[in-house]
């Protein structure tokens, strides 16, 4: 489960891989990688086409990940989701490829060899699945549909394993960008609580909206909430993933990275008062690279084309000190950014105050298109999809800036996801 990013009366309940709570000084650490056809033989490093789902060892005193090896074969492993208090992982994709591309699957994690065994495997009921996220009480899981546009919602079993859908949440739109928003495309989806009442947030990046909708905790179903049925950001920016904080009045604050214009943008939410407020919205990227900016693909069927930058990754990491900082990816420029996200969450914040741009440091390779903060918010670990990199970033705890921990990558090809398990002794 996520740290707490703010009021502690608040129950931020949002599932993702890299926040769980620090159990021990290791962990298994994950990687789902690439494998289709589109994907080169050997990327940029001479590095072959992966496998499937990677694991190695993580230590978090030195921040040094050791003996990485391919721990389940997979057609596609896609996106990761851990539920590290019940050792389970849960990816989507394809296995093998005879039960189709669209698939959610549960695995069953080994603590004292990190190995996985697969309990079960169900469709999402959509087309081009791209992103998951569990609840962290191990209830439910969520798929986000990226070229049918959907999302989906997933029972679990007591055992882990996957029960079914039980919701699929659709809204028709499209954006300004007519190569890339012709019609929606479900990019990610998240598990939050407040107040006692669980939601799901959902970024389409065809509509430029994220949309809210309640979880009956009995059925699994799906209702637009009432209150704030949706927050839409600025036309063509194109949401990708969300974090979450809270402000000093215990408001939702939920940050979006916006892949078409390169940017991320902030909402403060009252779901008492019925209220959303678009915070601002923010460029990622310095102007002389904006002047390039395209929404091309950078790789079609197997080949690489000019590109300028689309964003990738966000993360929002709570300092020693209670100073709250975000994190963002360039692909294209191939940076990391850093921003002080205080002013945003002040009490009385109003318009016109903006994030502080502490450090744009290189991604060291090519492609940035994941990134996760550690169990312990001490490092950020980012993937080079396209150079085959996995490079470890030490945190400063006074400043929330990075260093490079090691100059020596782990070497994965084409990783698009991650996630940790505590080792038990």
């Amino acid at each position: 489960m996520r740290k707490l990013l703010g009021i502690a009366a608040l129950a931020l309940c949002v599932a993702f891989a890299s926040r769980v709570v620090a159990l021990g000084e290791e962990y298994w650490i994950y990687f789902g990688t690439s494998t289709d056809k589109t994907t080169p033989e050997m990327d940029a490093n001479k590095i072959p086409r992966s496998e499937g789902i990677y694991v190695g060892k993580f230590n978090t005193e030195t921040g040094a990940t050791t003996d990485v090896r391919l721990a389940l074969p997979a057609r596609s492993s896609g996106y990761i989701a851990t539920v590290p208090d019940k050792n389970r992982l849960y990816f989507v994709g394809a296995l093998d490829g005879k039960d189709g591309w669209a698939n959610a699957y549960a695995c069953e994690v080994d603590r004292k060899t990190g190995d996985l065994k697969v309990l079960n495997g169900v469709p999402t009921q959509g087309q081009g699945v791209c992103h998951t996220s569990a609840r962290p009480d191990g209830k439910f899981l969520t798929a986000a549909n990226y070229s049918s546009g959907d999302f989906s919602v997933m029972k679990l079993n007591a055992d882990g394993s996957i029960a079914g859908v039980t919701a699929k949440y659709f809204r028709d739109g499209s954006g300004p960008l007519t190569r890339r928003q012709n019609h929606p495309y479900g990019h990610s989806s998240y598990f939050v609580t407040t107040d006692g009442v669980c939601r799901l947030f959902m970024s389409d990046l065809g509509s430029d909206r994220i949309y809210v909708a309640r979880v009956d905790e009995e059925t699994g179903e799906l209702t637009e909430d009432p209150a704030i049925p949706y927050l839409a950001t600025p036309a063509g920016a194109g949401p990708r993933h969300l974090d979450f904080a809270t402000d000093a009045a215990g408001r939702l604050v939920v940050f979006s990275i916006n892949e078409l214009d390169s940017t991320f943008s902030a909402f403060q939410l009252d779901f008492k008062a019925g209220t959303s407020a678009l915070l601002g919205t923010w460029t990622t990227l310095e102007e002389k690279y904006r002047e390039k900016l395209t929404d091309e693909e950078s790789l079609v069927d197997g080949k690489t084309y000019t590109y300028g930058n689309k964003t990738a990754a966000i993360a929002v990491e709570t300092l020693p000190n209670g100073k709250r900082v975000v994190y963002a990816t360039n692909r294209g420029q191939n940076t990391i950014v850093v921003f002080d996200v205080e002013p945003l969450l002040a009490r009385d914040a109003r318009e016109g105050l903006t994030p502080k741009l502490l450090q744009r440091v290189s991604s060291n390779g090519s492609y940035p298109r994941f990134a996760m903060l550690d169990p312990t918010n001490q490092y950020y670990i980012v993937s080079n999809k396209k150079s085959g990199s996995v490079y470890t970033y030490k945190i400063d705890p006074e400043t929330g800036v990075l260093s490079l921990a090691f100059d020596k990558p782990i070497q994965l090809a084409w990783v698009l996801a991650g996630g940790f398990i505590p080792v038990e002794k």
